[in-house]
């Protein structure tokens, strides 16, 4: 039955882009000018960064400083942390790429890799802060509600999916000094890593198969969703999407409905057309935080297709996806409770993306933050070893 009903509307699909071949082209090329101003700039320099980090023995290193860390609060390996902080940081599906990465590498198992998955593949910083807060809403402190939403929400599903997995006996290294074995860890993998002419055609090479397919995954949603609006089947979606905003207590009309229906297939569309509808900004801004969750179809496509070949199901990623976005719009409703107005003052130095007409601007400010947003991760890292020493230090004195 499934076959049959891919295969239906696969067929159906091809019928429509015969028929509207004007919409097919404005669809595919929309995508492909989101891709190539926004996605390229903003994933493919942490792609190529992180291949080669994970060639030359960081990743190992990390995973035995930030053992302590990662096994009491996730019940990962201290590899994961180097996953945690990319997909934390650069945005989707960076977290799925790296996963995979991970588990080739063989620095952590599959159900391992299942639960890392299912909580690192965010919206990025830069998404959140400028291109939401700023360029759609208007408010630059939204972000910082929006985002610490989306965060905690995810981190809460990183641990309640740790305390549910089985934990593994501890290590029989617990005693030694951790910074030598983090060291010894390093040049072993140092003895072990190709040329470097090698390792940087490698490194590439992935990097750019990887954009390929989301490019790829980002053009036929963006064409789907195209055609969904040309043959007003779109509207048909938003009475369940009515239905469930009344449901929560949200307001179902004023461009609400609309604006969940289209970020169903597409959430950067989605959010565009929340912040044009006329509901109040609390209300907004919680359904913001559920779509900022469910992430929509094209990106769970998009993790979907970056997993396949490998032995990681993404059934754990969609079921967190529905838990990701009930628990960011409990937060952001929490976090703005008994506040009938939510009222932001806008901040002018935050106001790059004020007037979003054109993508040059926005290629611009994805490429500068995405330096920044490494270096922080980076920093991250470095404060987490740190802890994870201070960690060991004590339970070498205790024990």
């Amino acid at each position: 039955m499934r076959s049959a009903f891919l295969t239906g509307g696969i067929t159906l699909l091809l019928l429509a882009m015969l028929f509207w071949p004007e919409a097919t082209y404005q669809g595919a090329l929309s995508g492909l000018e989101l891709w190539a101003t926004t996605l390229v700039p903003a994933l493919f320099p942490f792609m190529v960064i992180a291949e080669i980090l994970l060639k030359i023995g960081v990743v190992p290193m990390l995973g035995v400083l930030l053992e302590p860390v990662m096994r009491p609060l996730f019940n990962l390996p201290g590899a994961a942390s180097f996953v945690v902080a990319m997909g934390f940081t650069s945005g989707f599906p960076m977290g799925a790429v790296l996963t995979k990465r991970l588990c080739e590498e063989k620095q952590c198992t599959i159900a391992e890799g299942e639960r890392l998955v299912a909580f690192t593949n965010n919206s990025s910083p830069l998404f959140i802060l400028g291109a939401v807060a700023v360029g759609m809403f208007q408010y630059p402190l939204l972000g910082v509600l929006l985002a610490v939403a989306h965060y905690l929400a995810n981190i809460l599903i990183g641990i309640l999916l740790g305390l549910k997995a089985p934990r593994p006996p501890q290590g029989h290294h617990l005693g030694q000094p951790l910074l030598r074995r983090s060291l010894q860890a390093l040049l072993q993998a140092q003895k072990k890593r190709p040329p470097w002419a090698q390792m940087m055609r490698t490194a590439i090479t992935n990097g750019v198969n990887n954009i390929c397919l989301i490019g790829g995954f980002v053009i036929i949603f963006a064409i789907l969703l195209k055609l969904l609006q040309v043959t007003s089947l779109q509207a048909l979606f938003e009475y369940p999407c009515a239905l469930f905003l009344a449901i929560i207590g949200l307001t179902p009309t004023a461009g609400m409905d609309a604006a969940l229906a289209t970020a169903f297939w597409e959430m950067t569309l989605g959010l565009k057309e929340l912040s044009l509808a006329t509901a109040p900004l609390r209300e907004k801004a919680i359904l913001a935080s559920i779509i900022l969750g469910w992430s929509g179809l094209s990106i769970q496509a998009q993790v979907t297709g970056v997993l396949a070949g490998s032995d990681i199901s993404p059934r754990l990623y969609y079921r967190s996806r529905l838990l990701h976005s009930v628990l960011a719009g409990l937060l952001t409703y929490l976090l703005t409770f008994n506040q009938d107005r939510l009222s932001l003052p806008s901040a002018p130095a935050l106001t790059l993306l004020a007037e979003p007409k054109a993508f040059f601007p926005l290629l611009l400010f994805n490429f500068g933050a995405a330096c920044r947003l490494f270096i922080y991760s980076l920093g991250t890292l470095f404060a987490l070893a740190l802890l994870a020493l201070g960690i060991n230090q004590i339970h070498r004195k205790l024990h």
